[in-house]
């Protein structure tokens, strides 16, 4: 599986919490092309690991951040139900980034 990254958007966070502005920096993979539904089935199955080797090394270095940078899967990155997964990267905080990719 080749996966292409067509975009990739860093955003530094714009809340009014400080808890949740602090959060480690979440990064986002939105796959083109699916349709509603096609992404609610298949969030609790992304493969994270593909993406783990094929997308993550680009997005760090985008964020100027060392290849060497851990950076976990979680599938509650974005909030307390399983609706919005996501990697967490240790270590670097108050951004939020998503990776348009097809």
């Amino acid at each position: 599986m080749r996966i292409k990254v067509k975009n990739i958007e860093i955003k530094e966070r714009d809340t009014y919490s400080w808890r949740e502005y602090s959060k480690q920096t979440r990064i986002y993979v939105w796959p083109q092309g699916e349709s509603i539904i096609d992404n609610l089935m298949n969030r609790k199955q992304r493969e994270h690991t593909v993406y783990k080797k094929e997308i993550i090394p680009g997005v760090l270095e985008a964020m100027g951040l060392p290849a060497d940078t851990k950076v976990r899967w979680s599938q509650y990155a974005g909030c307390s139900c399983p609706c919005s997964p996501g990697f967490i990267v240790d270590g670097h905080s108050r951004h939020d980034v998503n990776v348009d990719v097809e």
